[in-house]
């Protein structure tokens, strides 16, 4: 199976409002979420406390030239995201990140190395995922679905 559900009743209201609260009103991402066409990605979990949001959001072939492995990225760089850190860990998840894609945009063709766990948070019937030649959409339906690519 390419993608399943593996947890409901999450509070996605909660996520939502504690990344726009503590992550996303930085001044620092202001400029790139007033940006039309750029997207952003920002990891919620690092390889230590003080590393960048934006190191290891995006190439993971660096990441691998460099000696750092996806499960190394597992402090939390936002402590004060209590309900979003409390889901990151009852899923055990690492190199969690915050994905916001403009409208008519998308990421790369690419193959992920392992399962990806997405929670949309907010999304529109026009955004999908494609897997073996399928489009998959994701509900925000407060669901976590475990995505195979």
């Amino acid at each position: 199976m390419d993608i399943e559900t593996i947890k409901d009743n999450i509070d996605t209201e909660r996520i939502y409002t504690e990344l726009q609260t503590f992550v996303l009103n930085d001044d620092k991402y202001r400029d790139q979420l007033g940006d039309t066409y750029l997207s952003l990605q920002i990891c919620l979990q690092g390889t230590d406390a003080e590393m960048d949001p934006y190191f290891g959001s995006r190439n993971l072939q660096y990441l691998i030239d460099e000696g750092i492995e996806e499960k190394d990225f597992n402090v939390f760089l936002f402590p004060e995201l209590d309900y979003t850190n409390a889901i990151i860990e009852d899923l055990e998840l690492v190199r969690t990140r915050v994905m916001i894609l403009k409208p008519k945009t998308c990421l790369t063709l690419h193959v992920d190395p392992t399962k990806r766990v997405h929670i949309p948070i907010e999304t529109n019937e026009n955004c999908f995922l494609m897997i073996n030649q399928y489009a998959h959409h994701l509900f925000a339906d407060d669901s976590a679905y475990l995505c195979d690519t």
